[in-house]
C-alpha cells in the first residue's frame, strides 16, 4: 500500500496528497484517539453539570482541559493522517496550536473573568467549527471522518455564535451552554469512533471471496 492517497482534479488529472509521517499514522487513524476525546468531552462536560456551586474558575479549567486535548488531537491529524491534502493538513496543525494557546488562556488568572471567558470561547468554536466544516467539505478523501466533523463544526458554531450574541451570560448560563456542547460533540466523537473502527475491521479483513458460480 502506497503511504500517499490520490484525488482526481476537476481537468481529470492525479493529484497526490502529501504522505503522512512514518508511523504516525497508525496513531493519527486510530479510533481509539477519536474515542477518547469523545469519552473525555463526555466526562468533563457531566463534571460540570453535577459540581454543587461550580465557579468560574471550575468552569475555565474543565473547558480549558477539553480545548487542549482538541488541539493535540488535531496536531497529531495534521502531522500522521491519511487521506488529508495538504491545505487540510496545514489547517488542522494552525488551529491544533491555537488550541492549545486558547486552553492555556483560559487557565491564566487575568482572563478568567465570565465576559472573556464567553468571548474566548465563542470566537475559538466559531473559528474551530468553520475548519471542521470547511475542511470536511474540501477533501474528498476524508469521508470516513466528514460527517462527524460537519455535524460538530456546526454545533461549534452555533454554540460559539451565541456566546458572541450574549457575552453577558450568567455563569448558570454559561455552564449550561458548555456541558451541553460537551456532551453533543463527546457524543458524536463516541460515535464516530466505533464507526471508524468498524471500517477498519473491515478493511483489515478485506473482501470475501465470492463463492464460485
Amino acid at each position: 500500500m502506497s503511504t500517499s492517497d490520490s484525488t482526481v482534479r476537476d481537468d481529470g488529472s492525479e493529484a497526490t496528497t502529501p504522505p503522512p509521517l512514518p508511523g504516525a499514522d497508525r496513531i493519527a487513524d486510530h479510533w481509539g484517539l477519536v474515542l477518547t476525546y469523545g469519552l473525555v468531552s463526555i466526562g468533563l462536560g457531566l463534571v460540570l453539570a453535577v459540581w454543587p456551586g461550580e465557579t468560574l474558575v471550575v468552569c475555565a479549567v474543565l473547558i480549558a482541559i477539553q480545548i487542549l486535548l482538541s488541539g493535540v488531537l488535531r496536531i497529531v491529524m495534521a502531522v500522521g493522517a491519511r487521506g488529508l491534502d495538504g491545505g487540510v493538513r496545514a489547517l488542522h496543525g494552525v488551529i491544533g496550536g491555537l488550541a492549545i494557546i486558547v486552553g492555556l488562556l483560559c487557565l491564566r488568572d487575568p482572563v478568567q473573568t465570565l465576559l472573556l471567558i464567553g468571548i474566548l470561547l465563542g470566537v475559538w468554536w466559531v473559528i474551530s467549527g468553520v475548519v471542521d466544516v470547511v475542511g470536511a467539505l474540501v477533501s474528498p478523501a476524508q469521508g470516513r471522518r466528514r460527517l462527524w466533523d460537519v455535524v460538530s463544526g456546526v454545533i461549534s458554531i452555533l454554540a460559539g455564535g451565541f456566546l458572541l450574541v450574549n457575552p453577558k451570560l450568567s455563569l448558570g448560563v454559561l455552564v449550561v451552554v458548555i456541558w451541553v456542547w460537551l456532551f453533543l460533540v463527546g457524543g458524536i466523537a463516541v460515535f464516530a469512533a466505533f464507526k471508524l473502527r468498524s471500517l477498519q475491521h473491515a478493511a483489515a479483513d478485506g473482501p470475501t471471496a465470492a463463492p464460485a458460480g
